[in-house]
Order: C-alpha cells, then sequence, then structure tokens
C-alpha cells in the first residue's frame, strides 16, 4: 500500500510503510542509481528485496531527491547535509530524516525476546521498567537499537554501553545515554506502538548531560 503515515517528532520527519505489494509493482516507478540496482541484485531474499525497495519510496515520498550511500560503518548517509535512518521489520519499513542525528528501529512482537533481555537490559532498567512482557522488552530492544543507529559507530554493548535513564508514566517516551570510548552521547527517543510492532526514533539532545 502507498504511505502509511507521516509524522513530526521532535526535529526528525518519520514516514513509515506498509509493504503489501508485489516486487513488481514496487518497482514501478522507481528510477534507481546504478549503485542501488547493484545493492538490490546482492540481496537475495525476495522480502528483503520489497523491503529495500519500500524504503526507496519512502525516499520518494521525503521528496528529498538526495543519493543514498553508506559510511565505513555501514550507515546510511544522504548527499546533503541531513541525517537519516533506517528500519524494515516484516511488513514495515521506516524512514527518519532530520537536520540532527537520528536513529530509528521498527520491531515486530516475537516471544523469543524473552530469552535474549539478559543480553541488553540492566538491572537499572528491569527496576526502571518493572513489568518487563513482550511488549516493554521490545520498546527497550528499539530504543537502543535506535541510538545505536544514531550514534553511528560498532563495536557497543547494549547492555554496558546504552543506558536508559529515565522513561514517562506511559513508556512512549525515554531519555537515553550512550557511552563508548570516552564519546558521551544523550538521546529523547520516542515510541510508538501500532499492530503489533514497535517503532522508536531517537533524537540527539546537543550539549547536554542525563
Amino acid at each position: 500500500m502507498p504511505l502509511v503515515n507521516t509524522l513530526n517528532i521532535n526535529s526528525s520527519n518519520l514516514l513509515l510503510w506498509r509493504i503489501s505489494e508485489s516486487e513488481e509493482e514496487l518497482n514501478k516507478e522507481l528510477n534507481l542509481s546504478n549503485f542501488s540496482k547493484s545493492r538490490l541484485r546482492k540481496i537475495k531474499s525476495t522480502s528483503r528485496r520489497k523491503q529495500s525497495l519500500s524504503i526507496h519510496h519512502l525516499l520518494k515520498s521525503s521528496k528529498i531527491n538526495k543519493e543514498l550511500f553508506y559510511d565505513s560503518n555501514g550507515k546510511p548517509k544522504l548527499s546533503n547535509n541531513k541525517f537519516i535512518s533506517i528500519s524494515h521489520s516484516f511488513d514495515y519499513s521506516g524512514v527518519a530524516i532530520s537536520y540532527n542525528k537520528v536513529g530509528v528501529d521498527i520491531e515486530k512482537f516475537r516471544p523469543k525476546i524473552s530469552d535474549i533481555s539478559k543480553k541488553f537490559i540492566s538491572r537499572n532498567e528491569e527496576d526502571l521498567i518493572k513489568e518487563l512482557d513482550i511488549e516493554n522488552l521490545t520498546k527497550v530492544w528499539t530504543i537502543k537499537e535506535s541510538v545505536y543507529k544514531a550514534f553511528g559507530y560498532q563495536g557497543i554493548d547494549f547492555k554496558e554501553n546504552i543506558l536508559i535513564k529515565n522513561i514517562n508514566n506511559e513508556f512512549n517516551k525515554a531519555q537515553v545515554k550512550i557511552n563508548k570510548n570516552e564519546i558521551i552521547e544523550n538521546y529523547n527517543v520516542d515510541i510508538i506502538n501500532f499492530s503489533q510492532y514497535i517503532c522508536s526514533v531517537a533524537n540527539h539532545i546537543k550539549n547536554k548531560s542525563l
């Protein structure tokens, strides 16, 4: 289907797409660069190719019309002065665009997240969040993944380096600190719950300590 929603979140613009088209339908009306075509040919999975094509539709919907490329850490970049982050999970894809560092992550509710929760949630975060059901664990994962994407460096331990400091009562907003190799950054994260999915958008807070 076409664009699901466009939301303004803090200083960023979030675009969401529900993937219901065939690969052939998604290929229509796209004028991909040779670089993008080459990346697409390397994807063996049909579902992953459809996710990639939906991202190009979101970029087209954003009317930025700039080439997407990737840095040495695999972080997507635009050939202008804006930051971009992309995510996809099963039938949904999303793009967040901002003049500040931004990260987006979409995850579908899946029971297996309970089996790996000890790898990414700290004891302090357990006390902060209290009810660690599948929905809230998915929120924690997407919060940390979105901050990781915005931060833009590899070798991050989600449990040790990315710390949720505060959440609101509805648990749809969080404040997060990331600390790696003496680099400290702080982020506001907005959390959206829809159709058995969680989407988190992290926006960098400049010159602020949490």
